[in-house]
């Protein structure tokens, strides 16, 4: 009898088990789960505590006085705005229109932009997600679209048209926004690890949901002017760059000619300079040696003007004579100091001598010869 009543309250329990969110649930590999009991409080009812929370891949009972809330902790990703969702994985395009914001200076801007979350994989924080903010994964989703819509609106509507188009302050622009979408989630543990602005656009949304863009499409003409600007002071400066090379290059070349003439001057005048002091050495020598010779030239003179200088010539005629052993000489003296020297045969010499004073001893003294008469 009491086996039969076992089984019926297994078979009681089993029908109302498959009647609600009871029985066994398994857990996938980044899931997490809160357990919430519909039970007054003194009996344990309410959120449980942080040991209660199913892990990944773990299997859990579900009384039927119980729920689960399941949290997916994998990286979330939500975009805003036409042809920005993949529709693959966890990517979810929150809505085909861009996020309409406004400049300082009034223009107005459409944003394309995606967003990376995810929920902490800490059982403290899933717990407190649960008790303050939402208790589905599309309830995380919601906040999360509500915070970072108004987080890039604000921050973007600091910044000017002009300032839009400056890549460093758009950047920096976008990181605020993701600072402070930040410091609103993470205590309600939700991470925003990402906020990627894909595109904007300056235009005006209509009445009837169409978009003025005509202002943009002014802002294309000038950026498309721009770039030809761009390109061609990319190009000016690239023929500056290749005319500063060829410049350089005869320069150099110029320089390299100017030092070779300059050591070919150089060795020239090096060369000039040698030859110029040897030669001066050489005509120094020779004035010197001419001087040495007319000075002693000058002093034999004066020597042979003096009283021994006919002395001095007699005995080297004499001496020249001697060493010649000649036939014949004669010397003759002039009035001055000079001697003249003529050829006479000795022996002839000799007879004439002889004869010359057989005449002058037996010579009759001669008469004086008659006077002539004295002219008138």
């Amino acid at each position: 009898m009491l086996s039969k009543t076992k089984a019926l309250l297994v078979s009681v329990c089993a029908v109302a088990l498959a009647g609600c969110d009871t029985g066994l649930q398994h857990m996938g590999t980044t899931e997490y789960g809160v357990t919430f009991r519909t039970l007054p409080t003194f009996l344990g009812g309410g959120v449980g505590g942080p040991d209660s929370v199913a892990l990944p891949l773990q299997t859990v009972v579900v009384f039927p006085w119980e729920t689960i809330y399941r949290f997916d902790t994998s990286p979330q990703y939500l975009s805003w705005g036409r042809g920005m969702g993949d529709g693959g994985g966890t990517s979810r395009v929150v809505q085909d229109e861009d996020v309409y914001t406004r400049a300082r200076d009034g223009n107005e801007a459409a944003l394309k932009l995606t967003v990376r979350y995810r929920i902490k994989p800490d059982p403290k924080s899933l717990v407190k997600l649960v008790q303050e903010v939402a208790s589905s994964q599309a309830d995380v989703q919601q906040l999360v679209v509500s915070v970072i819509r108004s987080e890039i609106r604000t921050c973007m509507n600091r910044l000017r048209t002009s300032e839009y188009r400056d890549d460093k302050k758009r950047n920096e622009t976008v990181d605020e926004a993701l600072k402070s979408a930040q410091a609103e989630l993470s205590p309600l543990g939700i991470e925003v690890e990402a906020i990627n602005l894909k595109q904007y656009r300056f235009v005006r949304l209509l009445a009837d949901d169409s978009e003025d863009t005509s202002y943009q499409d002014r802002l294309r003409e000038i950026q498309e002017m721009e770039q030809d600007i761009e390109g061609e002071k990319s190009r000016i400066e690239t023929m500056r760059a290749k005319k500063h090379k060829e410049y350089s290059e005869a320069e150099s070349l110029y320089n390299a000619r100017v030092a070779e003439a300059k050591g070919y001057k150089e060795q020239s005048t090096y060369l000039g300079d040698s030859y110029y002091a040897a030669k001066s050495n050489e005509a120094k020598a020779i004035v010197a040696e001419g001087s040495a010779e007319a000075e002693g030239l000058r002093q034999q003179v004066a020597a042979l003007s003096g009283k021994g200088g006919q002395a001095m010539l007699r005995l080297e005629v004499a001496k020249q004579l001697a060493k010649a052993n000649p036939r014949f000489v004669a010397l003759s003296q002039g009035q001055g100091a000079a001697i003249d020297l003529s050829k006479t045969d000795m022996n002839s010499l000799l007879q004439q001598l002889g004869v010359a004073e057989a005449v002058s001893s037996v010579a009759p003294t001669a008469t004086p010869t008659a006077k002539e008469p004295e002219s008138k």
